[in-house]
């Protein structure tokens, strides 16, 4: 079953750079990437500027953890951009980054019901931010753009996933998301469950609903969550500024916004490969950006999550391959300590 989820995912990455190439073809590569060259070694400044959106991200989930004094600013802004390399860059579903950044808080002496209640509520503090914040953009495109019925398809995609947000809140707050979930396992996997009978989703279940009793610090992360969408936007704006086409504030809210909640939705394509190229040329479209311009964004940004991304993901190995030696060390070490194996 999971080779199988593994060959999907390779397929839909696959089948989304083939529907990006052929975009880009079709559109005239040679226009996109003359808008791209113009722009040159100025795209680098998307790198450092990436981290505002993030840093303030870091601010909000800082507050949920705001009694952990192991977990500092500057190693959840590492691990921040490790969760979000792992899941805009490899065939995880987006949701890879969660459970390594889970891992990440534990190792560094976090308790795991206390690392994963942060990352599980800050999680969900996301999805309302970008609720509110595709309200924003919609309301934008109303504003601006004539065309009904995008209006009307992407209000009805908005509307769709509001059950679906306040069915995860109330699912955790109320009735115990993690207890349901292993009663689940548990039926499927009987006393094979690896969580059975050790009380650890009663504990992270209670975890979560001790942050969620904490309204003040929960307002608090929220706008900070709204902060970094907002930020994004501005380095849409910067990054529409770099390739030579200036576009309005107001433009960059709605193409960040809308795109974040085409990609969201979307999620099972890896990287949302074609799924963004597409979505910014629809809405590029819709506010007069041309589509060779819209491309060149759009390939502006694939640069940008690679240059940003993989450092990150290598520090990450970097981590792993050295815990991963130092318990092999320690093994040997034990083993050689055992009577009759020591050294003659």
């Amino acid at each position: 079953m999971k080779r199988i989820a593994h060959l999907g995912m390779y397929f839909a990455a696959l089948l989304g750079m083939i529907l990006a190439t052929v975009l880009v073809i079709r559109e005239g590569a040679g226009d996109i990437f003359g808008i791209l060259l113009t722009a040159g070694w100025s795209l680098f400044w998307l790198v450092p500027f990436h981290l505002l959106p993030i840093g303030l991200d870091v601010i909000s989930w800082r507050r949920l953890l705001r009694d952990e004094p192991r977990a500092g600013f500057p190693f959840l802004l590492w691990v921040a951009g490790v969760r979000e390399s792992v899941n805009g860059l490899l065939p995880v579903a987006r949701v890879g980054g969660e459970l390594v950044g889970v891992g990440l808080l534990s190792r560094r002496g976090i308790a795991g019901d206390v690392a994963g209640a942060s990352i599980v509520v800050e999680v969900t503090l996301t999805l309302v931010s970008q609720f509110l914040f595709t309200l924003a953009g919609i309301a934008i495109l109303v504003h601006y753009v004539h065309d009904q019925a995008l209006i009307a398809d992407t209000l009805v995609g908005l509307l769709i996933t509001l059950p679906a947000i306040l069915a995860f809140i109330m699912l955790q707050h109320h009735w115990g998301l993690f207890q349901l979930l292993e009663r689940v396992i548990r039926a499927i996997l009987g006393r094979h469950s690896p969580w059975a009978g050790s009380g650890a989703m009663v504990r992270l279940d209670e975890a979560v609903r001790h942050i969620y009793r904490q309204r003040a610090t929960l307002g608090i992360a929220l706008f900070w969550q709204q902060a970094g969408l907002f930020m994004g936007a501005v380095e849409v704006w910067f990054t529409f500024h770099l390739l030579h086409h200036p576009i309005s504030p107001a433009m960059a809210v709605m193409l960040e916004s809308l795109g974040q909640a085409l990609r969201s939705a979307t999620f099972i394509m890896p990287a949302g490969l074609g799924v963004q190229e597409g979505g910014f040329l629809l809405f590029g479209a819709a506010a007069g950006i041309s589509p060779e311009v819209a491309l060149a964004y759009s390939l502006a940004r694939r640069f940008r999550e690679l240059a940003f991304g993989i450092p990150f993901l290598l520090a990450w190995q970097g981590v792993e391959g050295h815990n991963l030696h130092r318990r092999w060390r320690a093994k040997g070490e034990g083993r050689d300590a055992l009577p009759g194996r020591g050294k003659s």
